[in-house]
Protein backbone atom coordinates (compact mmCIF):
# COMPACT_ATOMS: atom_id res chain seq x y z
CA UNK A 1 0.00 0.00 0.00
CA UNK A 2 1.33 3.44 -0.96
CA UNK A 3 2.05 5.57 2.14
CA UNK A 4 1.51 9.33 1.80
CA UNK A 5 2.10 12.08 4.33
CA UNK A 6 0.17 15.35 4.06
CA UNK A 7 1.55 18.28 6.06
CA UNK A 8 -0.47 21.49 6.04
CA UNK A 9 -0.47 24.98 7.49
CA UNK A 10 -3.68 26.94 7.84
CA UNK A 11 -4.67 30.37 9.10
CA UNK A 12 -8.44 30.43 8.69
CA UNK A 13 -9.07 26.70 8.25
CA UNK A 14 -9.53 26.34 4.50
CA UNK A 15 -6.13 24.75 3.83
CA UNK A 16 -7.04 22.15 6.47
CA UNK A 17 -10.20 21.39 4.48
CA UNK A 18 -8.14 21.05 1.29
CA UNK A 19 -5.75 18.65 3.07
CA UNK A 20 -8.68 16.61 4.43
CA UNK A 21 -10.27 16.29 0.98
CA UNK A 22 -6.91 15.21 -0.46
CA UNK A 23 -6.55 12.61 2.28
CA UNK A 24 -10.03 11.21 1.60
CA UNK A 25 -9.38 11.04 -2.14
CA UNK A 26 -6.00 9.36 -1.67
CA UNK A 27 -7.52 6.82 0.72
CA UNK A 28 -10.15 6.06 -1.94
CA UNK A 29 -7.19 5.28 -4.23
CA UNK A 30 -6.03 2.68 -1.67
CA UNK A 31 -3.29 4.85 -0.18
CA UNK A 32 -2.45 4.95 3.50
CA UNK A 33 -2.50 8.64 4.46
CA UNK A 34 -1.32 10.50 7.55
CA UNK A 35 -2.56 14.08 7.85
CA UNK A 36 -0.43 16.36 10.03
CA UNK A 37 -0.84 19.93 11.22
CA UNK A 38 2.78 20.87 11.97
CA UNK A 39 1.65 23.45 14.51
CA UNK A 40 0.72 20.52 16.75
CA UNK A 41 3.32 17.76 16.28
CA UNK A 42 5.79 18.98 13.67
CA UNK A 43 9.08 17.70 15.04
CA UNK A 44 7.92 14.15 15.74
CA UNK A 45 6.82 13.39 12.17
CA UNK A 46 9.53 12.51 9.67
CA UNK A 47 8.82 11.93 5.97
CA UNK A 48 11.09 8.87 6.07
CA UNK A 49 9.14 5.70 5.42
CA UNK A 50 6.57 7.41 3.21
CA UNK A 51 6.31 6.95 -0.55
CA UNK A 52 5.31 10.57 -1.12
CA UNK A 53 4.69 13.83 0.73
CA UNK A 54 2.27 16.66 0.00
CA UNK A 55 2.78 20.00 1.77
CA UNK A 56 -0.05 22.56 1.62
CA UNK A 57 0.23 26.10 2.98
CA UNK A 58 -1.66 29.32 2.45
CA UNK A 59 -0.30 32.75 1.62
CA UNK A 60 -1.01 35.47 4.17
CA UNK A 61 0.72 38.83 4.17
CA UNK A 62 3.28 37.69 1.60
CA UNK A 63 4.39 34.42 3.17
CA UNK A 64 3.37 30.93 4.25
CA UNK A 65 2.91 29.66 7.80
CA UNK A 66 6.29 29.68 9.59
CA UNK A 67 5.78 26.28 11.17
CA UNK A 68 5.45 24.74 7.69
CA UNK A 69 8.70 26.40 6.62
CA UNK A 70 10.51 25.08 9.70
CA UNK A 71 9.29 21.53 9.04
CA UNK A 72 10.25 21.67 5.36
CA UNK A 73 13.73 23.06 6.16
CA UNK A 74 14.28 20.32 8.73
CA UNK A 75 13.39 17.54 6.30
CA UNK A 76 14.38 19.07 2.93
CA UNK A 77 17.19 16.53 2.31
CA UNK A 78 14.70 13.66 2.70
CA UNK A 79 11.97 15.44 0.73
CA UNK A 80 14.33 16.11 -2.17
CA UNK A 81 14.85 12.36 -2.61
CA UNK A 82 11.20 11.36 -2.99
CA UNK A 83 7.99 12.32 -4.84
CA UNK A 84 6.66 15.51 -3.25
CA UNK A 85 4.18 18.26 -4.01
CA UNK A 86 3.73 21.78 -2.69
CA UNK A 87 0.24 23.28 -2.82
CA UNK A 88 0.17 27.05 -2.51
CA UNK A 89 -3.31 28.14 -1.42
CA UNK A 90 -4.13 31.73 -2.32
CA UNK A 91 -6.94 33.87 -3.71
CA UNK A 92 -4.58 35.57 -6.18
CA UNK A 93 -4.96 32.47 -8.36
CA UNK A 94 -8.38 33.84 -9.31
CA UNK A 95 -6.99 37.13 -10.62
CA UNK A 96 -7.29 37.73 -14.34
CA UNK A 97 -4.28 40.03 -14.32
CA UNK A 98 -0.85 38.40 -14.59
CA UNK A 99 0.84 40.54 -11.89
CA UNK A 100 -0.84 38.93 -8.84
CA UNK A 101 -0.09 35.44 -10.19
CA UNK A 102 3.53 36.42 -10.76
CA UNK A 103 3.75 37.74 -7.20
CA UNK A 104 2.45 34.44 -5.78
CA UNK A 105 4.98 32.59 -7.93
CA UNK A 106 7.78 34.79 -6.50
CA UNK A 107 6.54 34.15 -2.95
CA UNK A 108 6.48 30.40 -3.63
CA UNK A 109 9.95 30.39 -5.21
CA UNK A 110 11.39 32.41 -2.31
CA UNK A 111 9.85 29.97 0.20
CA UNK A 112 11.19 26.89 -1.62
CA UNK A 113 14.65 28.42 -2.06
CA UNK A 114 14.80 29.44 1.62
CA UNK A 115 13.77 25.92 2.67
CA UNK A 116 16.16 24.17 0.26
CA UNK A 117 13.32 22.05 -1.12
CA UNK A 118 12.76 21.12 -4.75
CA UNK A 119 9.26 19.58 -4.88
CA UNK A 120 8.41 17.28 -7.76
CA UNK A 121 5.16 19.22 -8.32
CA UNK A 122 4.08 22.73 -7.38
CA UNK A 123 0.45 23.73 -7.68
CA UNK A 124 -1.49 26.90 -6.97
CA UNK A 125 -4.92 26.30 -5.47
CA UNK A 126 -7.63 28.90 -4.98
CA UNK A 127 -8.66 29.32 -1.36
CA UNK A 128 -11.66 30.86 0.33
CA UNK A 129 -12.99 34.08 1.83
CA UNK A 130 -14.49 33.19 5.21
CA UNK A 131 -15.79 36.70 5.85
CA UNK A 132 -18.05 35.56 8.70
CA UNK A 133 -15.07 34.20 10.66
CA UNK A 134 -12.94 37.34 10.27
CA UNK A 135 -12.79 40.05 12.87
CA UNK A 136 -14.15 43.45 11.85
CA UNK A 137 -10.79 44.91 10.78
CA UNK A 138 -9.69 41.88 8.75
CA UNK A 139 -13.13 41.67 7.13
CA UNK A 140 -12.87 45.30 5.99
CA UNK A 141 -9.29 44.85 4.74
CA UNK A 142 -10.15 41.70 2.81
CA UNK A 143 -13.26 43.31 1.33
CA UNK A 144 -11.16 46.21 0.07
CA UNK A 145 -8.47 43.95 -1.41
CA UNK A 146 -11.05 41.68 -3.06
CA UNK A 147 -13.03 44.65 -4.42
CA UNK A 148 -9.91 45.88 -6.25
CA UNK A 149 -9.68 42.49 -7.94
CA UNK A 150 -13.39 42.49 -8.82
CA UNK A 151 -14.21 39.68 -6.37
CA UNK A 152 -17.05 38.92 -3.98
CA UNK A 153 -17.55 41.61 -1.34
CA UNK A 154 -20.71 40.50 0.48
CA UNK A 155 -19.25 40.20 3.98
CA UNK A 156 -22.38 38.55 5.37
CA UNK A 157 -21.41 35.21 3.82
CA UNK A 158 -18.38 33.07 3.04
CA UNK A 159 -17.04 32.25 -0.42
CA UNK A 160 -15.15 29.12 -1.42
CA UNK A 161 -13.19 29.14 -4.68
CA UNK A 162 -11.30 25.85 -4.60
CA UNK A 163 -11.74 23.73 -7.74
CA UNK A 164 -12.50 20.42 -6.01
CA UNK A 165 -12.55 18.44 -9.29
CA UNK A 166 -9.06 19.70 -10.16
CA UNK A 167 -7.89 18.82 -6.64
CA UNK A 168 -9.29 15.28 -6.97
CA UNK A 169 -7.48 14.89 -10.32
CA UNK A 170 -4.28 16.05 -8.62
CA UNK A 171 -4.78 13.43 -5.88
CA UNK A 172 -5.12 10.70 -8.48
CA UNK A 173 -1.99 11.86 -10.33
CA UNK A 174 0.02 12.11 -7.10
CA UNK A 175 -1.10 8.65 -5.95
CA UNK A 176 0.23 7.26 -9.24
CA UNK A 177 3.52 9.13 -8.87
CA UNK A 178 4.05 7.98 -5.28
CA UNK A 179 3.19 4.37 -6.09
CA UNK A 180 5.94 4.29 -8.73
CA UNK A 181 8.64 4.96 -6.12
CA UNK A 182 11.03 1.98 -5.95
CA UNK A 183 10.91 -0.03 -2.73
CA UNK A 184 14.28 -0.39 -1.00
CA UNK A 185 15.25 -3.91 -0.03
CA UNK A 186 18.36 -4.30 2.10
CA UNK A 187 19.50 -0.77 1.24
CA UNK A 188 19.31 -1.38 -2.53
CA UNK A 189 16.60 0.20 -4.66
Amino acid sequence: MTRILIVYGTTDGHTRKIAQVLAEDLRAKRCSVNLIDPAQIVWRVSPEGYDGVIVAASVHIGDYQRVVGRWVRLYAPVLNGMPTAFLSVCLAVLEHRIEPRQEILRIMQRFLRHCGWRPTITKMVAGALPYTRYGWLKRQMMKRIVAKAGGDTDTTRDFEYTDWIDLRNFAQDFAGLASERPVEVGGIA
